[in-house]
């Protein structure tokens, strides 16, 4: 705790992190105890689970938790970890049961994490209370967040709920399917996973399949270092927002930006897509045929959102694209990527799988491959916190800004 107080000590706002904020396994420790096992968490999406047993396991540090749809369509959180002995009941990632079964001893649990069976207990042994042990779950219109505290503060989900509901409801998450999910494993702190999603200084060098749709200025990315090049691009963008407004207006789409605040750590911003594209593929046109409920004719936005430590998501009008970042140690990210598009279209059909995923396929991979040279430059005995751009990286200083908030607030 000492070593932790020293090094925030150390920090100067406008700079990036001492290096053992990166590297160092104390410090990951105190991350995961501090901000993952306290904060809410993004896990999933309420497209995955669109039958009564459906269920999948989701991994936070030693936690395994269970995520399950139950007898009466609701989608329940449980420690994976049976209360007789201790085993893990759901062994593969994901499926579908009537019930949940412990394979060491076969303790019988209802889908609402309540023991029925227990066999040879003895009369004196009673299921009640004897029930999977609940985690916090709540869903904004679709989007599943969990809080692995043991007294989680419902006041920052309720806030974001009213915040970002009316943006995501729009897109019908319920009425989606997962086309693909892809998994990858990124050889970096998550620090430098996030702080590298929230910029784009880095796009213009190293993402030219998202640069064929996404708008690299703007939006809080910065802008051009000519001033006229900069004053074009900014009525270029004002004048297809004046467009676009009405449109989306009589659509009842939410659109206006709701940004960064002190206490606000969680973004939305309605993009207009580049170049006349219509979705985020490689030729711009749509992905998916068939339209996600709500558009009656396709339309170039893209509502970008993500919450500060965790999660980014995409949702165009012909599919969706969602990512979670879960930490695995000080040096490793899981980063998982998920593709929805509306629950009837059809594989070879209405949507090529390649086609659909290419572009994120290849800018998770280049993002990979920045945060883990980042992470090896910063084990460096040369390193020294350098100093973020103003212009470029005010997203980046603000999610540093919030990252040091919670850890003294947990010293």
């Amino acid at each position: 705790m000492e070593k932790i107080a020293e090094l925030l000590h150390q920090y100067r706002q406008g700079k990036g992190l001492p290096a053992a904020f990166y590297t160092s396994n104390e410090i990951f420790k105190f991350d995961v105890e501090q901000i993952f096992k306290k904060t809410w968490i993004y896990v999933g999406v309420v497209s995955e689970f669109k039958k009564k047993g459906e269920f999948r396991v989701v991994q936070v540090d030693n936690n395994s938790i269970i995520l399950v749809r139950d007898e009466q369509g609701d989608i329940r959180a449980f420690h994976n970890s049976c209360r007789h002995r201790g085993a893990q009941i759901c062994v593969t990632e994901k499926g579908n049961v009537p019930k949940l079964v412990c394979p060491y001893h076969q303790w019988v649990y209802g889908l609402n994490g309540d023991l029925i069976y227990a066999g040879r207990m003895g009369e004196s042994f009673s299921c009640k209370g004897n029930g999977l042990k609940p985690v916090a779950i709540e869903s904004i219109a679709g989007l599943l967040f969990i809080n692995l505290s043991k007294d989680p503060s419902y006041a920052d989900i309720e806030k974001m709920k009213t915040d970002l509901a009316p943006y995501v409801g729009f897109y019908q998450l319920d009425r989606l399917k997962v086309a693909k999910e892809i998994d990858i494993i990124e050889k970096a702190n998550w620090k430098l996973v996030v702080e590298n999603n929230r910029e784009c200084y880095h796009c213009n060098a190293n993402h030219p399949e998202l640069l064929k749709s996404w708008p690299p200025f703007g939006a809080g990315f910065g802008w051009p270092d000519d001033p006229r090049e900069a004053a074009a691009i900014a009525k270029k963008i004002d004048e297809a927002y004046a467009v676009k407004r009405p449109l989306w207006d009589s659509m009842g789409m939410t659109h206006e930006p709701l940004d960064l605040t002190a206490d606000r750590w969680y973004r939305a911003m309605m993009m207009i897509l580049e170049n006349g594209a219509l979705s985020q593929t490689m030729n711009g046109e749509l992905a998916c045929k068939k339209l996600l409920p709500g558009f009656t004719e396709p339309d170039n936005s893209d509502l970008s959102m993500w919450t500060h430590f965790n999660s980014w998501h995409h949702f165009m009008c012909d599919h969706v694209v969602t990512t979670m970042a879960i930490p695995i140690s000080e040096s490793e990210t899981l980063v998982r990527t998920r593709w929805l598009v509306h629950e009837d279209a059809q594989e070879g059909v209405d949507y090529d799988l390649d086609n659909l995923t290419h572009v994120w396929v290849q800018t998770n991979d280049q993002d990979r491959w920045l945060a883990e040279i980042n992470h090896a430059g910063i084990r460096s005995d040369a390193y020294q916190p350098g100093q973020y751009s103003e212009e470029t990286e005010g997203l980046v200083m603000n999610f540093i800004g919030w990252y040091i908030k919670q850890l003294q607030s947990g010293i």
